[in-house]
């Protein structure tokens, strides 16, 4: 009975009153990836947790959410309605993460970066020895996760990305052109020879990344129907599996030409880019004016600077040319000391 009237009273309070703020953002994780698994990886949860804290916000506002199904879950009315002002209640809260930010002026501290996982892995991870150099306070947090249009990712510090839609008034700056061709193995084309036309190509192992779906305007029309079109071998969404393939020889592959600049044996077929699509710079202003996150973004911008990098230029370079270009050296991993 004593239960019961414990039940009843809880019941009776306002819904903000029962609602608590931790289970609100599991709500919110489980309604945007529309699973709760995904949500629970997003979280750095258990499934279980995830789970038994969504049950325990229905129970405690007496209303049901989701609908668990065999394809994930789906909102009910109640759900998709509240889904909308939680989601108001996200973007608050970040908002008074950022404005908290402009009064912590410490050099040190955690800059979190959102990054395609193949330029997170071969080009900013090996510059980080450099940054750590100038500023050994800053921690670096970097997500390379496949959900880049997630909404859930507002506490993300700074982004770089091929797609800036749906930023509102964040700052949008370009840092880069990645002009992307097929390459090959030396040691490939030694075995198959080389294709000496784009139909010819097609007829190749080929080696497709099924990621590359952004400023499709800006491929070459024969070049894209070769990628999408042909026979390819291998298939994968992960840039690093990608290029280990095409390392090894198991075929052809349109990868950015920055990759010649420092893997060996690596060859462009072909005198043109099949794409030159544009890469961001997306951040916050007011994360911008911490001195963590400005050092960051310096050393973002100087990374990707074409003055030093020619492959990252507007105007094309091939390949060839790269050693040619003053301070256009081959970027390698630093051995430890």
């Amino acid at each position: 009975m004593g239960a019961d009237k414990n039940t009843d009273s809880a019941v009776s309070l306002p819904a903000s009153a029962r609602a608590d703020w931790a289970d609100l953002r599991v709500f919110l994780h489980v309604a945007e990836t529309g699973s709760i698994s995904a949500a629970a990886r997003s979280l750095q949860l258990s499934q279980p947790t995830v789970s038994q804290r969504l049950r325990d916000l229905e129970v405690r506002l007496n209303t049901q959410l989701v609908a668990r199904g065999p394809q994930g879950v789906v909102l009910t009315e109640a759900g998709v309605r509240i889904r909308d002002h939680v989601a108001v209640m996200q973007r608050s809260a970040s908002a008074i993460d950022r404005l908290l930010r402009e009064f912590d002026e410490k050099p040190e501290g955690r800059v979190k970066i959102a990054v395609p996982d193949g330029i997170g892995s071969f080009w900013i991870a090996p510059r980080i020895p450099a940054l750590q150099r100038v500023h050994p306070g800053v921690t670096l947090s970097i997500d390379g996760g496949f959900w880049s249009d997630s909404t859930l990712r507002d506490e993300i510090d700074i982004s770089i990305q091929y797609d800036t839609r749906g930023f509102g008034e964040q700052v949008v700056e370009p840092l880069a052109t990645v002009h992307y061709a097929p390459f090959a193995a030396a040691s490939y084309l030694k075995l198959y020879g080389v294709p000496k036309s784009q139909a010819e190509l097609a007829t190749h192992r080929t080696v497709h990344h099924s990621a590359v779906q952004l400023q499709k305007e800006t491929w070459d029309p024969k070049a894209e129907a070769v990628r999408t079109l042909s026979a390819y071998n291998v298939e994968t969404n992960c840039s690093a599996t990608l290029l280990m393939s095409v390392m090894a020889g198991a075929g052809i592959a349109f990868l950015p030409t920055c990759a010649a600049s420092f893997i060996p044996n690596l060859v462009m077929l072909g005198e043109a880019p099949a794409a030159s699509p544009k890469l961001y710079l997306v951040y916050d202003a007011a994360v911008a004016r911490t001195t963590r996150a400005k050092s960051v973004l310096t050393w973002l911008q100087d990374i990707f600077a074409p003055a030093s990098n020619p492959w990252f230029a507007d105007e094309f370079v091939h390949p060839r040319e790269f050693s040619m270009h003053s301070g256009a050296g081959t970027m390698t991993f630093e051995p430890p000391e």
